[in-house]
């Protein structure tokens, strides 16, 4: 006889997911922020930079922490929307998923940032980048 199957504490564990829109404006076209779910940690892209930090999540509460980020200089525009989507990342305290969005919110209620899932791709089981197309609708 198996072993009863249990849910994942996170059900986004093995997840990734793309910047849509952050504080209600989409990142620019040229940015490709990107979340990695693994247990307890959060990874990716800020577009820029790959950052890594830890994150508690029970049901729909949210908490990221502790993110590190490589130290790359890029353009001007690109390192501001890289530090929005951080801000967005690190100030959200719930979540909620609905299809193929993902959207964080922080603790005055607010939509900081909202993402589209991606299919990781089984020949690159490591980081989401630029490979990825922006355009496609979410779901």
């Amino acid at each position: 006889q198996s072993a009863p199957s249990v849910a994942p504490e996170n059900p986004l564990v093995g997840t990734a997911w793309l910047a849509w829109d952050i504080d209600g404006r989409g990142p620019g076209n040229k940015t490709y922020a990107t979340l990695v779910f693994n247990p307890g940690r959060v990874s990716g892209s800020g577009g820029c930079n790959r950052f890594s930090g830890a994150l508690a999540v029970k049901a729909d509460a949210w908490q990221a922490s502790d993110i590190a980020l490589t130290r790359q200089e890029c353009g001007p525009e690109l390192m501001k929307e890289e530090a929005a989507f951080i801000d967005a990342l690190e100030s959200a305290r719930s979540h909620r998923v609905e299809g193929g969005l993902l959207t964080l919110i922080d603790e005055s209620g607010a939509v900081r940032m909202r993402l589209v899932h991606l299919p990781r791709p089984p020949a690159q089981p490591g980081f989401i980048g630029p490979s990825f197309v922006r355009g496609l609708p979410p779901g």
